[in-house]
């Protein structure tokens, strides 16, 4: 029912717009205007759903400033919509102005406690796919300069602004730093694998001219894929659907080129180099979203009743056909006796532990090597124990206490080109801390890492059978 709703609502902007969508074109520029058309009407959509609430939240609280400028920022993507004369690039440039100021205004008003930061971040990285590389990296430092703008005001106690005060300078400073590193590594990652897709498509062009004849029917199953993957999810309640779905939408493009030219095997290496970028970025945007989100203490803990052995089992499978292709023992030896050990925890956070310890166990192994997760109940404390020992390199005594620390990874004489975010053992700490537990690590070069962790279980609430 969405899906139909949401195609109407968009062919009849098109009509109405007259941006044509029947001429196909090889400019990249194509494609962006087509994304930021979608993007707009969208806007527009959510923004009408979310202002009543909002706005009488603004006024109940005595935001009227918060209420004036939603009214405003309301109003300007409505002009944005209707008008028919305006030319796309600068629709472009007042939507991206008009999500500025609302996301300067926010910030100035409400602070680290308002919406204000992500907006800003979410913004470079639309800019980014709907107006190139140089524009995402201009909205960065465009938010560079509007904190360091923030800063300076409050070093010098020229105003007296609410968060001021309740924010010291050095967090303010911790946490706008960090924004602009991972708004500007985000942009650069998202516009080099649009650069990558596009001379993909370039190629795909070039290869056979039959493919011209049949675009059209590319285009309609990529905008399928597109609206099920990237569209059907509301952007401005969940700041994470948001960066996730045009991601969604590249992959999912990806998938239909690979069944064109089966046997051109240079042609499906680019598409594989895409897709696996693709997948790549993705888990390095959630994870960014994830330690941003606990760094600034909007990470919370839902917990809901689970069978904790098949969460591990689940696990411990995912990851076994990596180990057998690098040649690595991977083994498991579940210590919970009840085969329905149900619990009542936060079984994502669960799974997302378990998930980057046995990748950093799995990275740093070889074959020949082994790794052992070990798991099991503890009556005496109610709490479930988990360990994970590798027999892999190691990690040197000195850099056991920054390993934890987000974006490190430890140099082992670049061993295999080693890659990967460097945040991974950080969420880890940080869940398994939410979760009641702690995090052990003991390690020694050459001899492998151990991780030994808890979380705790409220007895009242397990049910094991």
């Amino acid at each position: 029912m969405l899906k139909k709703l949401w195609l109407s609502y968009r062919q009849w902007y098109i009509k109405y717009s007259g941006f044509s969508n029947e001429k196909e074109k090889e400019d990249l520029s194509y494609f962006r205007d087509k994304l930021f058309v979608s993007i707009l009407i969208l806007t527009l959509a959510l923004s009408l759903l979310s202002y009543i609430p909002s706005a009488g939240m603004a006024v109940a609280l005595d935001k009227w400033f918060v209420f004036v400028i939603d009214t405003v920022a309301v109003l300007v993507m409505m002009f944005l919509v209707f008008n028919k004369q305006m030319r796309l690039t600068t629709k472009k440039t007042i939507f991206s102005v008009n999500l500025f100021v609302l996301s300067f205004a926010l910030i100035i008003d409400l602070g680290l406690n308002g919406s204000g930061t992500i907006l800003l971040f979410m913004l470079s990285v639309l800019i980014t796919l709907y107006s190139g590389k140089k524009a995402g990296v201009n909205s960065v430092i465009v938010s560079a300069i509007f904190y360091g703008i923030v800063l300076f005001i409050d070093y010098a106690k020229w105003i007296d602004i609410r968060f001021f005060t309740e924010s010291p300078i050095e967090v303010l400073f911790v946490v706008f730093i960090n924004n602009v590193l991972f708004g500007m590594l985000t942009v650069l990652s998202v516009s080099f694998l649009i650069d990558r897709l596009h001379n993909v498509l370039l190629k795909e062009n070039e290869l056979q001219e039959e493919l011209l004849e049949k675009h059209k029917n590319v285009v309609i199953a990529k905008e399928r894929a597109e609206q099920s993957d990237q569209l059907k999810s509301a952007f401005m309640a969940n700041m994470s659907h948001e960066i996730r779905t045009p991601m969604y939408g590249i992959l999912g493009c990806a998938e239909l080129l690979k069944g064109y030219h089966e046997d051109d095997e240079e042609y499906q290496e680019y598409v594989k180099v895409v897709e696996g970028s693709g997948n790549e970025l993705l888990d390095v945007i959630t994870d960014i979203l994830n330690i941003s989100k606990i760094e600034t203490g909007h990470m919370t803990v839902k917990t809901s009743l689970f069978n904790v052995n098949d969460c591990i089992e689940a696990t411990y499978k995912a990851f076994l056909p990596q180990a057998e292709l690098k040649q690595v023992q991977f083994t498991l030896n579940n210590f919970i006796s009840e085969k329905d050990f149900q619990i009542n925890s936060d079984s994502d956070k669960l799974t997302a532990v378990l998930k980057h310890l046995i990748e950093n166990a799995l990275k740093y192994t070889s074959k020949g090597d082994s790794i052992l997760l070990s798991c099991g109940f503890d009556n005496s404390t109610s709490q479930l124990r988990f360990h994970l020992k590798d027999t892999g390199v190691g990690i040197p005594e000195d850099k056991i206490e920054t390993i934890f620390l987000p974006f490190y990874q430890v140099d082992v004489a670049n061993r295999q080109a080693l890659h990967g975010s460097g945040i991974g053992l950080s969420i880890s700490k940080a869940y398994i801390e939410m979760l009641g537990g702690n995090l052990v690590l003991e390690s020694e070069i050459g001899e492998g890492t151990a991780f030994s962790f808890c979380i705790a279980v409220d007895l009242e609430n397990t049910n094991p059978s």
